[in-house]
């Protein structure tokens, strides 16, 4: 039965507190975590599986040479270049449930089968396996925001993308410390590649039964929950269903995605680097044993998870207490992301060989600071265009892909001897100047704003504007939603 007009303002759909919007979140962060740390074990593993009396003798040993290390650990990165505009472009257009799924089952099934690959063909094998693994693993993130963008209401964004973002560093906290403890166990070297592997098949079984590509296809999702959310997206210039087709030539000209590109790259430049390589200079600089340099390299990673949701906190503090506008809020937070690791390099490049704490000091105060670069730019692409964010993100994540292959080259061309400080100071003074450029773009040509072509294709390429998205038409009694009393969205 229909409700007359003037008493459809007594009906609000509140959605709860808590609900499957959460839900997707959670599966979000959980994959984060599985694949970031199939995608970083390979740093400590490969210092077990290199040195076989530094973690557990029982296990067999391989010979690699220091090029031989440094093309195995960045050939996820050269996969991982190959997929990320066609992950982003199909989860845009389709969803990114399947391609999820899709992208996980392959990247466990990888990481089972590493060592019988590094025992039957070699180095050369594993690089091949560890490149597949790349292939599968880059088409993550796309459609991380791609599916975050459909499920996210805008004054949620910050909160709930940042904590999808933190699974990047519980990831990289497993990635280290856990493959420390794993290497050294009775289980062995290859325990840490079985253990996320066998996890990651788990998650697909659990996000097969209740992931959805959209509110709209959810089978758990109340009827509240449902309406509070499309008509926040509705709001949002969000298209329930496929999206509109590709402006290219419109996203390739667009100058805040330039701008943002360009920032991410550099960013890109630091935090893998970081990731990669901390591991290398604990060892290289203080010859600590496999469990400890583990630990040690995966403390910047917990103080970073610890900050990360400090940021969050701060966003929501700003943006809900002290009515911040949202470019101040992604320009200042970013700034201090990126410009604070700059800063925390250069000191210690010039930090002595015996000082441990101030080298420490640097890398928690560098990885920390990284963490708010994913409220400071990284949801920068669902401002920009919240219809094609995974694809925008999967052309800028292409970009910071060939910084994390060409970093670990640089560095292996560069850093011959391991415990010569010297010859890491010109990889991190060289990073930091990166960094500062990155962000003082971002500052001047940043934007914040929906473009013009998140809902019309490119009128360069002779097609047809798409429609603007409309309105939902009248509701039913149980479905009148009234807009004026939706203040908590």
């Amino acid at each position: 039965m229909l409700v007359p007009s003037s008493l459809q303002e007594s009906f609000v759909f509140a959605g709860p507190k808590w609900g499957v919007r959460h839900l997707q979140v959670l599966f979000l962060f959980l994959c984060a975590t599985l694949i970031v740390a199939q995608w970083f074990n390979m740093s400590v593993a490969i210092v077990a599986f290199t040195n076989a009396n530094s973690s557990n003798p029982n296990y067999p040993e391989y010979r690699l040479t220091e090029p031989q290390k440094s093309y195995t650990i960045s050939s996820p990165f050269w996969g991982s270049c190959c997929t990320q505009m066609m992950s982003g472009y199909l989860s845009s257009r389709f969803g990114a449930k399947l391609l999820l799924l899709t992208i996980m089952f392959l990247t466990a099934l990888l990481s089972i089968a590493t060592p019988f690959a590094l025992a039957w063909g070699g180095w050369q094998m594993l690089f091949w396996v560890r490149f597949v693994q790349g292939i599968a693993m880059g088409g993550m993130w796309p459609c991380l925001y791609t599916h975050l963008a459909k499920w996210c209401p805008k004054k949620e964004a910050n909160r709930m993308g940042g904590v999808m973002t933190t699974g990047l560093d519980c990831g990289t906290i497993m990635g280290f410390a856990l493959s420390g403890v794993l290497s050294v166990s009775p289980l062995g070297w290859p325990s840490t590649f079985y253990v996320p592997g066998y996890l990651g098949i788990v998650w697909c079984l659990i996000f097969l039964r209740y992931g959805a590509n959209s509110p709209s296809e959810s089978k758990f999702i109340s009827l509240a929950e449902r309406k509070q959310i499309e008509l926040a997206l509705e709001q949002n210039q969000v298209i329930r269903g496929a999206a509109p087709p590709v402006p290219w030539l419109q996203i390739l000209t667009s100058r805040p995605f330039i701008v943002l590109a360009f920032c991410k790259m550099s960013q890109a430049c630091s935090f893998f680097t970081l990731m990669q390589q901390i591991p290398r200079y604990i060892h290289g600089i203080f010859h600590y044993s496999i469990v400890m340099n583990a630990l040690l390299s995966a403390l910047p990673f917990v103080v970073m998870l610890m900050s990360s949701y400090g940021f969050i906190f701060l966003a929501e503090y700003l943006t809900r207490r002290r009515d911040i506008s949202l470019p101040i809020l992604r320009k200042t937070i970013n700034t201090f992301a990126t410009w604070t690791p700059a800063v925390a390099l250069v000191i210690l490049s010039y930090v002595s060989d015996q000082n441990v704490v101030g080298t420490m000091f640097c890398l928690i105060a560098a990885t920390a600071a990284i963490s708010g670069q994913a409220i400071g730019s990284s949801l920068n692409h669902v401002d920009l265009s919240p219809n094609f964010a995974g694809l925008l993100f999967g052309i800028s994540n292409t970009l910071m892909s060939t910084a994390g292959v060409i970093s670990p080259i640089v560095i292996g061309l560069t850093v011959t001897n391991e415990s010569d400080r010297s010859q890491w100071r010109t990889i991190f003074l060289g990073i930091s100047v990166i960094l500062f450029l990155g962000n003082l773009m971002y500052l001047i040509f940043g934007q914040m704003t929906v473009q013009s072509w998140n809902d019309s294709p490119s009128k360069e390429t002779g097609t047809e504007a798409s429609p603007k998205p409309q309105r939902a038409p009248a509701l039913a009694a149980e479905e009148t939603i009234s807009v004026e009393r939706f203040n908590y969205l």
